[in-house]
Parts: structure tokens; sequence; C-alpha cells
């Protein structure tokens, strides 16, 4: 399904959809798994083809190309025309963006911040004496902090602070042994923390405090009562905050990937469950929580 929301009307105009896409408040992009045949389209409809080897990537106003290669980037604007481009030495392995700036995580650990303009503000160097790839990285709403998940054995989180018109290294942290390959990261709103997702395994950083807990979800109920856990392996994928201090997960059963939920969590504690649900968006004072179905929209929403 593929559409857009008119709120004041608590309307949903879709229309079925099979393909790839990502989209935001200016339209959308089309493409296949091979990284070809991308389509741009405008909020009217109307649409022009795109020529490049790359997967399209939208993060707040950020509007980016990853060239298949994952070796560099382009900013484009709303008809797909290239703003600037920038190429690196290793692979990409790590995006993440506020509507100011654009952090870069590399296999060799290299992290680079990139303002509005592609100039680079800051860059911390990687290296290959021992594994540390960038595995995830957050970049809070207002653009103050930039974590990262990085390194194999130990894996640690590393937290940057803005310091007039760059970032400085404020805090790191090593994780318990269990390691993972990928991760999702997500800030709240309100900078206290971020929401750190890595298979089936979900934890919650204090960024001033630097320390971390393991969140602990196991048939706990939400609410209005619900049981949030069923049983069975789990994998959880970290997704934006809705507010103040609350981020939104995603919750997939691993022996059933339609099987999901949406948790929102507060501070890590959960806060609400919405079964079935697979994405969800946030503006205005309204939640609006997707299913494979429809949308339910929550009115007068206070995180």
């Amino acid at each position: 399904m593929l559409g857009y929301l008119d709120i004041d009307a608590s309307r949903l105009y879709a229309m079925p959809y099979q393909g790839r896409a990502v989209i935001d408040d200016r339209g959308w992009i089309a493409y296949d798994r091979l990284a070809t045949g991308m389509q741009v389209y405008g909020t009217d409809g109307k649409s022009v083809a795109l020529q490049a080897f790359a997967y399209p990537w939208f993060k707040a106003s950020w509007r980016i190309l990853v060239r298949a290669d994952q070796m560099g980037i382009a900013r484009i604007d709303e008809q797909g025309r290239i703003v600037w481009e920038r190429e690196f030495s290793m692979p990409i392995t790590a995006l993440d963006a506020s509507s100011l700036v654009l952090a870069v995580g590399l296999l060799d650990g290299a992290l680079y911040i990139f303002d509005a303009q592609g100039k680079s503000i800051f860059f911390a160097p990687g290296g290959f004496q021992e594994v540390r790839t960038i595995y995830g990285v957050a970049v809070s709403i207002d653009s103050n902090y930039v974590t990262v998940l990085k390194g194999l054995s130990p894996q640690k989180i590393e937290a940057y602070r803005q310091s007039e018109s760059s970032y400085v290294k404020i805090s790191e942290s090593t994780l318990k042994p269990e390691a993972a390959f990928q991760a999702s990261m997500a800030f709240a709103e309100d900078d206290s923390h971020v929401i750190l997702a890595r298979e089936n395994q979900l934890l919650y950083y204090n960024v001033k405090g630097n320390y971390i807990k393991q969140i602990e979800l196991n048939m706990e109920k939400n609410r209005v009562g619900e049981v949030l856990h069923k049983g069975g392996d789990v994998q959880f994928f970290a997704l934006q905050s809705t507010g103040g201090g609350t981020v939104a997960v995603l919750q997939v059963q691993a022996s059933d990937s339609l099987d999901t939920s949406i948790l929102i969590l507060r501070h890590g504690l959960l806060e609400l469950v919405a079964p079935g649900a697979v994405s969800l968006s946030v503006g205005q004072g309204t939640l609006a929580i997707l299913y494979k179905d429809g949308v339910q929209l929550v009115k007068g929403w206070q995180p």
C-alpha cells in the first residue's frame, strides 16, 4: 500500500503497491532490488526517471542515493538532480541524519559528519588493527549528539557532542560479549537516551550519564493489558522518537516475519503496544500507526 493521509479529514488515500519505495512528505522514489529502474514521484503523482546505480535513503530533510557498491553517496533534490556527491575509501555500513547533519559510518570504523552543503565538519579515522566496523549510528533530532556502535570483540558505544562547528568525543562504553553485525539506533527527542536494537536484544543507553542497561520485555503487558511477547525468538528494530522521552521499536517474530508489533518505550519502559503494526509516523500532535491493511490515527498524542 502506498499513499497519504489527510489528517484533518481523517481519511487515507492509498493504492495497492508491491514494489520497493522510500517516501517522505514531498513524494517518493520507487526502485527495484538491483538498484536500477528508479522513478522519482512528487505528491502530484507525476514522475521522472532517475538514471543511477544506487539505492535511495530518506531521513529528515535528506534525500540520499547510496551507490550500489556502498562506496559513495549523492544528495539529490525533489526532481532527482544531484546537489553534491562524496566518495569513500571503504564501504558504508551505517547512516543517520537530523535535519542539519548526516553521519556516515564505514567498514574500517571511520566516521564522517557532513553539513547540508556537503562539507565534512567532523572526521574520526578508522583502521584495521582490530575490527572497528561501525554497525550502527544515531544522530539526535537537534543535532547535538551522535552515537555509534562499533567493533566486534569488544563491541563499544561511542558518544559525540556538538562543539562549535564540529563534534568532540565525550564517552565510550563497552558492551557485554554478545556482538551483532548490524544494529538500529534511535535517539529520544529530549536527547536523554538512545534505544539500541541488535537482533533480539534491546539496550537503553543514557548518553549524558554514559550507562547502559538491557531492556527486559518478556511477558510484560501494555497499559491496555495486551500481552507483548508471545514466546519464541524475536528481532527488534529501533525506528524513531515519538516525542519527549519515547522511542518506537518494531518487533518481528523470527519464525514469522508477518507477525509484527510496534512498541513505544518511555525511557526504556513499555508504554504502548500496537499488535500487527508495521511502522508509524508522528507529527503535529498526531500519531499514525501503520498496519498491513490500514492506518490508525491517534490525535492529541502526548508523549
